[in-house]
């Protein structure tokens, strides 16, 4: 519980505005980290002292992060290389630019990038500044022609808080022109959202307390009109929202009690949320560690994919020590606080949303109407057909890659062999005639769920390996499983000519549902399923028989 309170109170100095050296110097949050990590760095200036001042963040965030630092090198010769977890290009542009166009750089650049793409499949950060927007877009454009790439905007970083980035002052004593102002704030940028995106699963859900979290004051003492909506809690509200937008699921917790909830949701018109908003709610007089649980149970997402938002640091010790992989921000007296320990937590931060990212929400409520659907008929193929299931397949999906390279890194319950296949690792796959990466669309008359499984297959002689397997959880109870999986298989090209189809399989904390669905092919028991490869004969895709009331579609 200590260190749980220790975390709390340490993020009115983390998330100030603008954070100080020597308050971030002071911080001690303890050594509790339980995820490591390694990061390359290729470089022309100094970042020891950023590194230095972004340990509170890391720690903050249960990371321990090793920096392999190279020697200063303009030409970026990546010397030395040993496997990290991610590459980072540290870059002073202003080196390169006094002695040639950003034309000229930027197409060198490009080679760099290329050779180290070629030796590396883990996610590679360029962080740098540029003179104007046009040599941003540039450079945008350049990193998005390689799989796996993220242009780290660090001017932009600076003219968001109003803080110089350059200091020349200090070049020569540092080793870096970058202001000693800018040097937190880059750290915190560094350790909560660059990294953590780069490496991290994604916080997926939002459990929030109502009274002196979304408001100020106590619904049941206060009354609807008595609760007060601050600039800052309207602020704070109105950036939930956007959140949920985004794809962030909403979850409300509170103890109160459920009618006088609702109508305070109901007649508070200047509050930005809205009881629609949210996902989940569990409002009652129980345990909310228990509540958190129903809510990641509700929305099918694993409670490390969970961040609770609570006043009252006791709840927060509680629920954290119940479940010990539920994130946790306090809720300060001051919104405003909580809503920069908000925008910066780590893993809540993505590089880009994506269409399917959007759709989240929508989907997520349709699954309620399916689900009541499912309750009122018992014929599963007139369920399918009142749906009006249609799914989509595609063998060339190209310009998907990089939401399934999401799907890999978020599936966790039918995720069949946890390969957690990086944007880059499914791009080389991709391009290999051995290899085929494949995934499924799905959408009824309800919803779009987007891209929901991708299928990644190698062939090996007479064998066709399924190397990865994952189905995203909002399209699971739909009893579509079988038709996914064996139907994409059976359509790809490596298939026609092997003799045995052989799934790989890792047994992971969450995964059981995919195991249960492969042992009902082998004929065993689900916790009979073996780790490494399991087979099933050809003639049974060729046998199969998908579900005549779903429309398929081949593109």
């Amino acid at each position: 519980m200590s260190l749980t309170i220790k975390r709390m109170e340490s993020q009115p100095t983390l998330f100030a505005a603008r954070p100080t050296r020597l308050s971030l110097q002071q911080l001690s949050l303890g050594d509790a980290q339980n995820r490591a990590v390694s990061v390359n760095v290729w470089r022309n200036h100094a970042l020891e002292s950023i590194v230095s001042l972004a340990q509170p963040y890391f720690a903050f965030g249960r990371w321990q992060v090793a920096f392999n630092f190279g020697d200063y090198d303009d030409s970026l010769m990546f010397a030395g290389r040993e496997a990290a977890d991610l590459e980072l290009l540290w870059l002073d542009s202003s080196r390169y630019l006094a002695n040639t166009d950003f034309a000229a750089w930027s197409e060198w650049l490009l080679t760099r990038l290329s050779v180290l793409r070629a030796a590396s499949n883990v996610p590679i950060i360029v962080a740098t500044w540029l003179q104007n927007a046009e040599q941003y877009q540039r450079m945008q454009a350049l990193v998005d022609t390689l799989p796996d790439i993220y242009f780290a905007d660090i001017g932009s970083v600076c003219a968001e808080a109003g803080v110089e980035l350059l200091d020349m002052r200090i070049a020569v004593a540092t080793g870096s022109p970058v202001s000693n102002a800018a040097q937190p704030l880059l750290a915190r940028k560094l350790a909560c959202h660059w990294l953590p995106a780069a490496l991290s699963p994604p916080i997926k859900a939002l459990a929030l307390d109502l009274d002196n979290t979304l408001h100020k004051g106590i619904l049941g003492e206060d009354g609807i009109q008595g609760v007060e909506l601050t600039p800052q809690h309207k602020a704070l509200q109105e950036s939930v929202k956007a959140l949920q937008k985004k794809g962030i699921f909403l979850a409300l917790v509170s103890r109160n009690e459920r009618v006088d909830v609702e109508d305070l949701f109901a007649q508070r018109d200047d509050f930005p949320l809205k009881w629609d908003d949210f996902a989940a709610t569990e409002v009652s007089w129980g345990s909310k560690a228990s509540a958190i649980a129903r809510v990641a149970q509700a929305l099918r997402i694993s409670p490390d994919a969970v961040l609770f938002v609570d006043d009252n640091i006791g709840e927060l010790a509680d629920v954290t020590s119940q479940l010990p992989q539920v994130h946790a921000i306090h809720a300060h007296e001051n919104a405003e606080l909580t809503r920069r320990a908000l925008e910066y937590y780590p893993a809540l931060w993505r590089w880009k949303v994506t269409a399917d990212d959007v759709k989240r929400n929508q989907d997520m409520k349709a699954n309620a109407l399916r689900e009541a659907l499912l309750t009122e008929v018992t014929d599963p193929e007139e369920y399918l057909r009142n749906l009006q299931v249609t799914l989509v397949f595609n063998q060339s999906p190209q310009e998907h890659l990089s939401r399934l390279a999401d799907l890999c890194k978020k599936t966790n319950q039918f995720n069949l062999a946890m390969r957690r296949f990086s944007l880059s690792e499914l791009t080389e796959r991709y391009n290999s005639e051995n290899s085929a990466v494949a995934c499924v669309q799905l959408k009824d008359r309800l919803s779009d769920s987007g891209i929901i499984a991708v299928i990644v297959a190698e062939r090996h002689g007479d064998l066709l390996i399924i190397e990865e397997l994952c189905i995203s959880c909002r399209a699971l109870g739909r009893q579509l499983e079988d038709t996914i999986v064996l139907w994409t298989i059976r359509h790809l090209p490596q298939f026609q000519t092997c003799e045995q189809v052989c799934f790989r399989v890792q047994h992971g904390p969450r995964n059981q549902p995919a195991q249960a669905w492969l042992a009902g092919y082998l004929q065993v028991a689900p916790d009979a399923v073996q780790e490494g490869l399991n087979g099933i004969p050809r003639q049974t895709l060729e046998q199969f028989t998908p579900v005549q009331s779903v429309q398929l579609i081949e593109e």
